[in-house]
């Protein structure tokens, strides 16, 4: 299978807001959401910002579940400091690479996913209102799909039949992540956000 070129593209808070409503342009064509759920930390905030540009004004949840890798880099408490001295054309390198080391390898054993109880539970609460929501999931990076998949799995164990779920992200950066959402701005593409461990404020 050929190796798509990875590249990294860095997204200020200005960025992030254009990036936000670029897919909800993408999005509305077709389906307007009653709920929007946004993946803490970074698919909440990119969901926040949607919420707010739709008419009707959806309601927006949260659910927490963090990457590996993310739980792992936060135990370095200096990792941001180091890379903050670090120019962008190095660690768009060392993004590169460690992408393409995490992803060379054999799909681990999913871990089991328990949300939140606070954040499941008003969730129930909104979905007792009425049956047929239109319910939209974002996040604002898709690899492996993990993530997805499990808040997914999630939600769908909540949702009534009647309701219709679709899955948006701003980027996908692997070939076959376990969901690939209905809507994303790139493909091949690691965005750096204003919440990224080498981002430059």
């Amino acid at each position: 299978m050929p190796q798509h070129t990875v590249t990294v593209k860095t997204i200020d808070n200005i960025g992030l807001q254009d990036a936000s409503n670029a897919l909800n342009t993408l999005i509305v064509q077709n389906f307007v959401p009653d709920i929007i759920i946004g993946i803490r930390t970074g698919g909440y905030v990119i969901a926040e910002i949607m919420a707010k540009e739709l008419q009707p004004t959806p309601l927006l949840l949260a659910i927490s579940r963090q990457r590996t890798g993310t739980q792992k880099k936060s135990r370095i408490k200096c990792l941001k400091k180091i890379l903050s001295f670090l120019p962008y054309g190095i660690t768009d390198y060392l993004r590169i690479a460690e992408h393409k080391y995490l992803h060379s390898k054999p799909a681990a054993e999913r871990k089991s996913f328990s949300p939140n109880l606070d954040e499941l539970a008003t969730l129930r609460g909104a979905l007792r209102i009425r049956e047929n929501y239109k319910i939209l999931i974002v996040d604002d990076a898709i690899d492996s799909g993990e993530t997805m998949k499990a808040v997914l799995d999630v939600v769908r164990a909540e949702a009534s039949s009647a309701c219709v779920i679709k899955t948006a992200a701003i980027t996908v950066t692997t070939d076959s992540p376990l969901v690939q959402p209905d809507y994303t701005l790139y493909r091949y593409v690691l965005c750096r956000l204003p919440w990224s461990f080498d981002f430059k404020s």
